[in-house]
């Protein structure tokens, strides 16, 4: 008799430690294989309203970079600012691969970075594919989330950290037209000084032949130099407030901040917390 209790405990012991998959709620996914971008099979991932299915609404989009990283975190942050109503009810969709951490740095390279390293590849090989990317986004990305999911296709918003925020940068001067607000949290502009441009002189371009740029921008970094370019990815964001603020650009709403004590890592979810905030507020 002791035997057969003991063998129904172990039973019951194992079977309370069954490991399953976890999963978000709310969330989908789907995958898109590119024309645009060689090779490239990008894994999209869907956070949704917790009313979604119950309602017709539609909703706004925010498309997260560097998916592979952020996407649960970003939709965990606004599924809380939803909850409490310190935001409208949004749509988070993140672009991810879906290859592993190593495969994510490489890859992010070549869609963020818009040139190719001028120090003969030391650093980054891989980079120089941002138009293809872009394509990506225009052509494939946006047409597949308004088809199959209730969205407002103007009122989308880009988020992006460094390379990626890089990458917004890049978009809101040269493609502005494909989103109404962006998040850039600690862009990595000194990118484009090592590589003898500058995204001011992009922005002076659309300067001069748009006196108007009918966008919400959000820019904040932090000041704790974690790392190599940490003084360079300051004082050229730094830079780039200033610049935006002295044009007087009709229609900008321009919200920017420095979070003290935040370093380029930390930074990300008390950003994009505050540009949700500041973009969605009901």
């Amino acid at each position: 008799m002791i035997v057969l209790i003991l063998i129904g405990s172990f039973g019951i012991i194992n079977a309370q430690n069954v490991k399953e998959k976890a999963y978000l709620d709310n969330t989908e996914q789907f995958s898109i294989s590119s024309k645009y971008v060689q090779d490239e099979n990008y894994r999209i991932q869907v956070g949704l309203p917790k009313n979604y299915n119950s309602s017709q609404k539609s909703y706004p989009v925010v498309y997260v970079l560097d998916g592979d990283v952020v996407f649960g975190m970003t939709k965990e942050i606004a599924g809380l600012l939803m909850l409490a109503n310190e935001i409208k009810d949004i749509v988070v969709v993140g672009i991810s691969y879906g290859k592993g951490i190593d495969a994510w740095l490489d890859k992010r390279q070549r869609d963020y970075l818009p040139d190719k390293d001028t120090l003969q590849g030391k650093y980054f090989p891989y980079s120089g594919g941002t138009d293809n990317f872009i394509k990506f986004l225009q052509y494939e990305l946006f047409p597949a989330i308004n088809k199959n999911y209730r969205t407002i296709p103007d009122s989308s918003t880009l988020s992006g950290e460094s390379g990626a925020a890089l990458l917004g940068t890049l978009i809101l001067f040269t493609h502005p037209e494909l989103f109404k607000n962006y998040i850039i949290i600690e862009p990595s502009l000194w990118w484009n000084h090592w590589n003898n441009k500058s995204m001011l002189n992009l922005e002076s371009e659309y300067f001069s032949n748009h006196k108007e740029l009918n966008k919400t921008v959000y820019i904040v970094y932090g000041i704790e130099g974690d790392i190599g370019h940490a003084e360079r990815m300051e004082r050229t964001a730094n830079e780039l407030i200033q610049r935006l603020q002295s044009r007087n650009y009709q229609g900008l709403k321009l919200g920017t901040r420095i979070f003290d004590g935040e370093t380029h890592y930390s930074i990300y979810s008390t950003a994009f917390t505050n540009g949700l905030k500041a973009i969605f507020k009901p």
